[in-house]
């Protein structure tokens, strides 16, 4: 499913600042629903999934990863905790592009 544009960072009058959604809601500029250029879950060539989860208070984030055939996703030890979804996102879609990772559906 990869797609070509893809962002760094959330577009500046997204309704979804801080949320895990997937999907840019219609508007009075764009008139239908479109997937999120920024807001992605990642596999690497072992299968393992990447995406940002929040922490224990609601006001901590951090990317983790699930491996293949398990349930569990486990916090990523080289990513820091951030205080908004969209930090940590931003962290994991910069970690996913040095490492070639590919998109994958949620």
């Amino acid at each position: 499913m990869n797609q070509p544009e893809y962002r760094e960072f959330r577009c500046c009058m997204c309704p979804n600042i801080n949320k895990p959604e997937t999907q840019c809601p219609a508007g009075p500029l764009k008139p239908k629903v479109t997937q999120c250029r920024f807001v992605k879950i990642y596999v690497d060539n072992r299968g393992w999934k990447y995406r940002v989860m929040g922490g224990i208070g609601g006001d901590a984030y951090k990317a983790r990863y699930q491996k293949p055939g398990k349930a569990g996703w486990h916090c990523m030890r080289n990513l820091e905790w951030r205080k908004s979804f969209d930090e940590a996102q931003s962290d994991l879609n910069a970690m996913a592009k040095l490492k070639k990772w590919n998109e994958c559906d949620p």
